[in-house]
């Protein structure tokens, strides 16, 4: 096995390979030169005794012909390769899974798609996409329990996400909106743009495991204000301006809104407005909430987090966390499958007819 990027994700990740005795590590790629050269232990808090060194040279990985790759790259670098670099395991041989974005290949286009299809096909080798959302929450959690629905009018997935500890004012204010007038936040803002791909993967694969497919998708934004200052760590947010984010992609099936998928970005709870409030001490914040209407409806709602916070430093954020593991537990499942790009099995969700 061979760790790709050894960033938020990737740390735990690289753990888990070292830690687990049902895998072997044989390799490390680090794009940070500072890395270069160390133990793998040492990369994610473990002992540095694993006789594993990190390399920056993609080229000793290749040769190392691994039967699977962990993939962890980011897609923030200026020049990004992760395409590229992905079928070029894929066609040497190698299997990967990666936790970067390309759960939906078609979603990308049909040149994107058909690369990595004839990847796998000329290396005999596995594609799997790993993720939280996309990848897991909706196409696979909320898929699943649509087994239990007679019928289905339309499912809304929430994500929450409390950004009040970011400390950069330019990160907070210029970058993502917060502390604007409302008017100058819209679906042509660039963290749309970041997070649209994504999210109508995610859409879309989901639609995949109902039977259908999606005649288009809707981008909006709301956003929402308070009538009184408020302090976060980046300093004060004014009245009237923005305190909190949704932005929403609404896909359509048979001329009506189906699927949902809502980015809520948040500097505090107390928005009434959207069905937020004030946590009571030791409660959990909400990551995920799914509201499925049909006959019958459910309401899901998934707190995440440590019962007892790590406390030796080395430790990932329970987002990434859960990120890594599911890109590690599906190592068994996608080596059993047959060559090609795996998608995961979701058993007994309802196919859907049009009207």
């Amino acid at each position: 096995m061979v760790q790709w990027a050894t960033g938020a994700v990737g740390t735990p990740a690289l753990a888990e390979l070292i830690e687990n005795p049902d895998f072997q590590l044989v390799g490390v790629l680090v794009y940070d030169p500072a890395k270069a050269g160390q133990d793998a232990g040492a990369l994610c808090g473990l002992p540095p005794t694993t006789g594993v060194l990190a390399t920056t040279d993609k080229e000793e990985i290749l040769a190392l012909r691994p039967e699977v790759v962990i993939h962890a790259a980011s897609k923030a670098h200026a020049v990004e390769t992760n395409a590229e670099d992905i079928c070029r395991l894929l066609a040497s041989g190698t299997s990967v899974i990666t936790t970067t974005s390309y759960n939906h290949l078609p979603t990308y286009g049909a040149e994107t798609e058909a690369a990595f299809v004839e990847a796998c096909r000329k290396g005999g080798s596995r594609f799997h996409a790993a993720g939280e959302n996309p990848g897991f929450m909706f196409e696979r959690l909320v898929a699943t329990l649509t087994a239990l629905s007679k019928t289905i009018d339309r499912i809304d997935l929430y994500e929450a996400t409390d950004v009040s500890a970011v400390d950069s004012r330019p990160m907070l204010v210029d970058l993502m909106g917060m502390g604007r007038p409302p008017e100058e936040v819209s679906a042509d803002s660039p963290i749309i743009k970041k997070l649209d791909l994504a999210y109508r993967q995610a859409l879309n694969a989901t639609a995949d495991v109902l039977g259908i497919t999606l005649s288009h998708v809707d981008v909006s934004v709301d956003a929402t204000t308070l009538p009184h200052d408020i302090e976060v760590r980046a300093g004060t947010i004014e009245a009237g301006t923005v305190v909190g984010q949704r932005f929403s992609w609404v896909g359509y099936w048979s001329g009506r809104p189906l699927l949902a998928i809502h980015e809520e970005w948040v500097l505090t709870r107390d928005l009434p407005q959207w069905g937020l409030r004030p946590l009571a001490p030791g409660e959990k914040a909400p990551l995920i909430r799914a509201v499925i209407k049909g006959t019958p409806s459910f309401e899901l709602q998934l707190d995440v987090g440590f019962d007892d916070k790590p406390t030796d430093g080395t430790h990932a954020q329970p987002g990434h966390l859960m990120i890594a593991m599911g890109a590690i537990r599906a190592i068994p499942d996608v080596l059993a499958a047959p060559p090609g790009v795996v998608a995961a099995p979701v058993f007994g969700a309802i196919q859907l007819r049009s009207d």
